[in-house]
């Protein structure tokens, strides 16, 4: 099924990544959290990225603390997105002896009921498959995951990590519409370019989240072309690597929504203000991709 109009329902130009929240010592408390947050939101970023599996469901539960440091209108703009699937062997998940997918009935309302308890919403706004799960019934999966929209939990189906031909098999079974497809892409991750992922995202209507969109870091450890080519932009731009990078992005078609991982709020603003004020032109853009492939485009 095609989907239509979907994009609205991620009306942002970032996501803030939740994940190493109790790595990190000043977002580790619900205090230091909700300073997170409020600071997202004061950036215009009210979309938060979670997932069942990060410190097994301790971040979700951190953010749902995090909520009375809040107040209510800060809490009603919040949008949320979760995603479920991913098991493996950990204290968190017993009886899980060796790592695997999961995408049956069952798992998937539990799981879904489980991150809203711990998140303290009523309401994911985006729920996620979090990887593709070789063995799923699609079918039965499809069916599962209408039933949270339309028993008010879930807003909008999304997967992650998917390829073309599994994201195609669960939208032809889905009488809704799959609203995202979070993938790793950036600036050295780069081969969705070519893959067809883009190109059906857009088909469908569909936001890309790209996960990891500094490449890990690995943008900023490394001495290579790229480094310098990305220092010397910036400098023309008055900016910062990163915010190139992250306006290399945004240059694409799509939308292409990074999901930001920093825990420092310094960096999240420099990140989110230099992405929106630096405009790349097609010779930059193609540039970078030049330095990041080493070689030319055919």
């Amino acid at each position: 099924m095609l989907s239509g109009g979907m994009t609205e329902c991620i009306a942002t130009d970032a996501v803030w990544g939740a994940w190493r929240a109790l790595h990190n010592q000043e977002s580790r408390t619900p205090q230091g959290f909700a300073a997170r947050l409020a600071a997202s939101l004061d950036l215009g970023i009210d979309w938060i990225d979670h997932a069942d599996i990060y410190d097994n469901g301790a971040v979700e539960t951190l953010h749902g603390e995090a909520l009375a440091q809040l107040n209510g209108q800060q809490r009603q703009r919040l949008r949320i997105i979760s995603k479920c699937g991913v098991r493996f062997e950990s204290p968190g998940q017993p009886g899980v002896r060796v790592a695997h997918y999961r995408s049956d009935a069952g798992f998937i309302r539990a799981q879904a009921e489980a991150s809203l308890k711990r998140l303290g919403h009523e309401h994911i706004d985006l729920y996620l498959l979090h990887r593709p799960d070789y063995l799923m019934q699609v079918e039965e999966t499809a069916r599962a995951l209408e039933t949270l929209v339309s028993d008010g939990l879930i807003g909008s189906i999304g997967v992650s990590n998917f390829s073309i031909h599994q994201f195609d098999e669960l939208a032809r079974a889905c009488r809704h519409p799959i609203a995202a497809q979070q993938i790793e892409i950036s600036v050295l991750a780069n081969q969705a370019l070519d893959s067809g992922m883009l190109e059906q995202a857009r088909r469908h209507r569909a936001a890309i989240l790209a996960w990891s969109p500094l490449g890990g870091g690995a943008l900023f450890r490394e001495d290579r072309p790229l480094n310098a080519l990305l220092a010397r932009i910036a400098e023309r731009e008055q900016s910062d690597m990163a915010s190139i990078a992250l306006a290399w992005l945004k240059r694409i078609p799509g939308p292409v929504i990074p999901v930001l991982g920093t825990m420092s709020l310094t960096r999240l603003q420099q990140q989110i203000e230099g992405m929106r004020r630096v405009q790349l032109d097609a010779q930059d853009w193609y540039e970078i991709l030049e330095a990041a492939r080493g070689a030319r485009v055919p």
